[in-house]
């Protein structure tokens, strides 16, 4: 066979195998074509969401003075008898001289703490290189939780940490210069303070805040028990009634128990009995909070008033007279799933098919959850029976193969 005709036979089975591939792509991809998704865990919470009033004993606290307001504590916090509740400047721009220069006297104690270490052997430095890192990590929590201020007071004392650890190191002798320095700084900025601030003093104890609403005196956790859906609602669209005047610098809660009453439909607060602890969610912090279910009482038509009992006040809570909660109702942890991946197989049982090359092998489930559009199918770690285990490739849309063991029939069934 000479050259020519050896090339035109390669030529022909090269053409005759091209036809036969794209033959059994149009044959077999229309079969075998599907959509797969990777068996993974989630977890649900199914909650009821509501709009409550926050119910105190608290009144308001008054004041006369003459100047700026500049409050010594954020809102919820505790206050001793006696303690500064506020200061007040006789300007805006005085309040920022002493902000500087307490800043500037937060550096300055921590390079005198550090000084103290002139002269050590250097044995803590390894030490305080390990606090380092812990105190960089608690920063970057704090940012990353958004409490800036938190990350603000964790910075000095990370600068204390790292000036100790050069002192031991001995990468610095000495820092009284820069100490005298600084000094001389704060001495510098007081001079331009107009006037000496005045404290304004609390006179008993409990749970200051620096807003009032107007309710102060007509909510109490004694009378909750009495709001009708209607006193509720009422609130809800107005949380606000009066600034209290110009004297009233804010208000002060008894103690650290507060009430919640809510008005739910009646299925939904029929999910719920007197006595029990339930978990909500605060919308305003994005917190967790235990609560108890302490009174239900149906209105006809009107809906259901629910009151929780609380006693865990954060600073959210303590200023806040209304919020977005939601109840937690039950909490699912499985492999979530497109509902179109369900199917049943020859026995009629239910499960999911799961693609193995090229054929789908089927594997039996176990429901928690049924969403609109979705599952949550139980997860069995170390499973050894024919069930659906985590990253398999399961079948969630289109065409393909049903694997059947060889004592039964293959006769090329599909399943869609």
């Amino acid at each position: 066979m000479d050259k020519s005709k050896t090339t035109t036979v390669l030529a022909i089975i090269l053409a005759v195998f091209l036809v036969a591939t794209i033959i059994g792509q149009i044959i077999v991809i229309p079969q075998n074509a599907c959509k797969t998704e990777v068996a993974r865990l989630y977890e649900l919470t199914d909650t009821i969401k509501f709009d409550g009033v926050l119910i105190r004993d608290e009144h308001t606290v008054e004041r006369s003075y003459n100047g700026v307001l500049q409050y010594e504590h954020e809102d919820g916090s505790r206050l001793a008898k006696n303690s500064v509740i506020a200061s007040v400047y006789a300007s805006s721009s005085d309040i920022d001289v002493c902000q500087k220069i307490d800043k500037l006297n937060e550096r300055i104690k921590t390079l005198e703490e550090a000084q103290k270490l002139a002269g050590t052997d250097g044995s803590q430095a390894e030490a305080f290189g390990k606090l380092i890192t812990e105190k960089h990590n608690e920063i970057v929590t704090a940012l990353n939780d958004k409490d800036y201020k938190k990350a603000e007071s964790l910075k000095y004392e990370l600068l204390g940490l790292q000036s100790k650890r050069d002192i031991a190191k001995g990468r610095a002798e000495d820092y009284e210069s820069v100490i005298n320095e600084l000094k001389n700084e704060v001495n510098s900025l007081s001079a331009r303070i107009s006037s000496t601030p005045q404290t304004l003093i609390s006179g008993e104890t409990g749970y200051f805040v620096s807003n009032t609403d107007g309710y102060e005196s007509e909510l109490s956790v004694s009378a909750s028990h009495s709001l009708t859906p209607s006193d509720i609602e009422a609130i809800v669209k107005a949380p606000k009634k009066s600034d209290g005047g110009g004297t009233v610098i804010g208000k002060m809660i008894d103690n650290y128990k507060w009430k919640l009453a809510a008005v739910l439909d009646d299925h939904r607060a029929s999910l719920l009995s007197t006595g029990e602890t339930v978990r909500l969610l605060f919308n305003a912090d994005n917190s967790t909070i235990e609560v108890t279910v302490e009174y239900i009482q149906n209105y006809d038509g009107e809906g259901t008033v629910v009151v929780f009992a609380g006693d865990t006040l954060s600073a959210e809570l303590a200023s806040s007279r209304t919020g977005r909660f939601e109840l937690v109702v039950s909490r699912y942890s499985g492999i979530r799933l497109p509902s179109s991946a369900i199917r049943f197989n020859e026995k009629g049982e239910k499960g999911v098919y799961i693609l193995y090359g090229n054929l789908g092998y089927f594997r039996t489930i176990e429901e928690l959850y049924s969403g609109e559009d979705f599952v949550i199918i139980k997860h069995i770690p170390n499973n050894q029976t024919n069930y659906l285990d985590l990253y398999d490739n399961v079948i969630v849309e289109g065409k393909f193969e049903i694997y059947k063991p060889q004592e039964e029939s293959r006769d090329g069934q599909s399943s869609t």
